[in-house]
């Protein structure tokens, strides 16, 4: 491996990893501690958390794409859907569904957003296949039952090393390009999150 490559990789695994989660979570409380319950339903609040879904979206279609090299790896280990602690965190459920009544830090009760989202518009992947024992409640033997779209960005944005090293340098390039397009998506969703707390619409 080239020394560009190497420094490409680990830049790479230091915006999936470390930096991605802590911006993350400082994100998630921040909107969470800023936002009116009442006002982000708002008409014109739905309509910007509609166009972050919309580049949400994209940007996990991108990151799906890579994801492809290393879906072999994911499949023989599986950590990273060990376990039946909720995935999807506050700016998951609101920017999918501003109308959400799941605000809290953490869902305690019900179905994941895009779980409800994929249902309803017939999305569901690997119906009927059997869940994975002792993971995730969409995983199955087979995959996520989720479409990447409606996935939370946290299991789209994390790449342990092993998945890393099955990326090619342009693919880590690009997953360097689109997690830094999900943080500033974060970003602008703290800042909806804090106009529908100080607007005096």
């Amino acid at each position: 491996m080239t020394p560009a490559r190497w420094t490409t990789r680990m830049v790479f695994l230091f915006y999936s990893r470390p930096l991605f989660r802590a911006w993350e979570i400082f994100c998630n409380h921040a909107a969470r501690l800023l936002a009116h319950k009442t006002r982000m339903r708002s008409l014109q609040c739905s309509r910007e958390w509609a166009e972050l879904n919309l580049r949400r979206m994209e940007i996990q279609r991108g990151l799906g794409a890579i994801s492809t090299s290393h879906a072999h790896v994911c499949a023989a280990c599986g950590h990273c859907c060990k376990g039946t602690r909720e995935r999807d965190a506050f700016l998951d459920r609101v920017v999918q569904q501003p109308d959400t009544e799941h605000t809290g830090a953490r869902r305690r009760t019900g179905q994941m957003v895009g779980l409800t989202l994929a249902q309803a518009q017939g999305l569901l992947l690997h119906a009927g296949v059997p869940h994975a024992t002792g993971c995730c409640n969409e995983l199955t033997c087979q995959g996520c039952r989720l479409p990447q779209t409606h996935r939370p960005m946290q299991c789209l944005a994390y790449f342990c090393g092993a998945a890393a090293r099955a990326l090619s340098q342009q693919e880590c390039e690009e997953g360097i390009r689109l997690l830094r397009a999900l943080m500033r998506l974060q970003w602008d969703a703290v800042r909806l999150a804090a106009r529908s707390r100080f607007s005096k619409g």
